[in-house]
């Protein structure tokens, strides 16, 4: 025996169908718009680059290598990439897929600054950290895509 009120669960139901649909629509959107442009991930590999390699050029310059390659160069890129897609997320770390390899890409990174450095200054061998910067830069081109497109799967699959 059906209720007098089945028409009515029948149409909330298909409202709650719809609405599943529309979040998933607007994750799709969200996804597509949030991917970066084909120069955000070079742009902060090159920053890298210059600032590893101010320790080899001289240590006078490491200063303007930190502030510049390490902070203020990927902050600007960041802003820009933001207003430029209209979505600001934090690319790394919004997302689970993200923040498993950003953690891999960040101890990956740490170990060429030590390696650098140990080389550099330990060693005594001239230019080693010029050549981790050129290592990290390939680093943060090839796993900057692949932690997007993790993040990008995510933001699709509402993670």
């Amino acid at each position: 025996m059906e209720s007098d009120n089945s028409p009515h669960r029948d149409r909330a139901a298909q409202d709650a169908l719809a609405a599943l649909d529309s979040v998933s629509a607007a994750r799709g959107r969200v996804a597509d718009l949030a991917r970066s442009p084909w120069w955000y991930h070079a742009g902060l590999g090159l920053s890298f680059v210059f600032a590893f390699s101010t320790v080899s050029i001289g240590r006078s310059l490491i200063p303007y290598g930190v502030l510049l390659g390490l902070f203020l160069v990927p902050l600007v890129l960041s802003t820009v990439v933001n207003r430029s897609t209209g979505v600001a997320v934090d690319r790394y770390l919004a997302t689970p897929g993200a923040r498993r390899l950003s953690t891999a890409y960040s101890a990956a990174f740490a170990a060429l600054i030590a390696l650098g450095l140990v080389v550099e200054l330990a060693v005594g061998l001239r230019g080693s950290m010029a050549g981790c910067g050129v290592l990290a830069f390939v680093l943060t081109v090839a796993m900057g895509r692949r932690i997007e497109d993790a993040l990008l799967r995510d933001l699709r699959d509402g993670a």
